[in-house]
């Protein structure tokens, strides 16, 4: 467990669960995870880890434990967060329309050092672990390499 400044979470509802994950912004992810290892710290004074957490954001997916299909789950998440502050957001859904769609935002999220896109099925219910419902796509570099003896 991660010790959160009560801050952070206050505004947070507590009687829904929610699937996210903590992000500081594109290509900080080393930052984020050093932010993480300090506040684990038990000598670390609280305006320390207040500072540290400043720009720190909960990026929500889901909401799991509640009944229906992603897209209904999702919607539901986001109405559960409309109100809890600057600390916790949802990620916006779009429909995919297709290869040629799917590659240009795979495209623009890459540009801006993003990982990549999660493909969700909008009719699957919630399934804990792996699953053919939910893809993660990543862009990828190739490159030819020449082997000298």
């Amino acid at each position: 467990m991660i010790p959160v400044p009560e801050y952070f979470i206050s505004l947070f509802p507590r009687d829904v669960c929610l699937d996210g994950e903590l992000w500081i912004g594109y290509e900080r992810f080393n930052e984020l995870c050093s932010i993480l290892r300090k506040t684990m710290h038990r000598d670390v004074e609280p305006q320390t880890i207040s500072e540290l957490w400043k720009n720190i954001k909960f990026c929500v997916f889901d909401a799991p434990k509640h009944e229906g299909d992603y897209s209904s789950r999702h919607s539901f998440a986001s109405e559960s967060i409309s109100c809890c502050g600057p600390n916790i957001l949802m990620i916006p859904k779009e429909e995919c329309l297709g290869l040629e769609h799917l590659q240009n935002t795979l495209h623009q999220i890459s540009f801006k050092k993003g990982e990549g896109i999660i493909l969700y099925h909008p009719k699957s219910s919630y399934t804990s672990g792996r699953t053919n419902h939910v893809l993660k796509v990543k862009a990828y570099q190739e490159e030819d390499v020449k082997y000298l003896e």
